[in-house]
């Protein structure tokens, strides 16, 4: 379970920029097409650790893929979160993709790019369209309740060893006493 809270933050990227520390990754990773996405940038004072607050309307973020145009994406401070601007996309198209991050921070120049690869939303689906649907299906209904089945009989079967067990050491105790 921890490695599962860690995961989206081990996807999250560092650049030192303009004197502070900016991390970028997707609030929930992987990206995916098709759905509305969330980048986050999080921006901190790298001397003090101090986050930086109301930058974003000096701010610009963009996504590009090869051969296609940059596109400005709306960008925000994230309620709740100081120092922490998101901006959302829908992305169309699966591929690698450039987040650029351009503007001043603090009067400081800053032009920044990050890598991000976003992932076909039909290939993370499961059951993938090629599945049959198990509505109609007799087969699967009988995979299933085999399934069960065996299920149940393990675990009678683990009982009654148990049991036999149980029984066994119990008969161990009462000899003992009556020596």
């Amino acid at each position: 379970m921890l490695i599962s809270a860690v995961g989206p933050a081990l996807a999250h990227e560092t650049q030192a920029v303009a004197g502070n520390e900016v991390t970028f990754g997707g609030a929930d990773e992987p990206l995916v097409t098709g759905e509305r996405m969330w980048l986050e940038f999080e921006i901190v004072d790298a001397e003090s650790g101090d986050p930086v607050e109301n930058v974003s309307e000096n701010l610009t973020v963009s996504v590009q893929m090869e051969g296609h145009e940059k596109t400005a994406l709306e960008s925000s401070d994230k309620y709740g979160e100081p120092g922490v601007y998101e901006a959302p996309v829908v992305f169309t198209e699966a591929g690698d993709y450039v987040v650029h991050l351009e503007g001043t921070i603090d009067g400081e120049a800053v032009h920044t790019h990050f890598e991000k690869t976003v992932d076909d939303r039909a290939a993370l689906e499961y059951p993938g369209d090629d599945a049959q649907s198990s509505a109609g299906s007799d087969e699967s209904q009988s995979d299933g309740n085999e399934t069960q089945s065996a299920s149940f009989a393990s675990a009678t079967t683990t009982a009654v060893a148990v049991g036999i067990v149980g029984i066994a050491a119990a008969g161990v105790m009462i000899l003992r006493r009556r020596r």
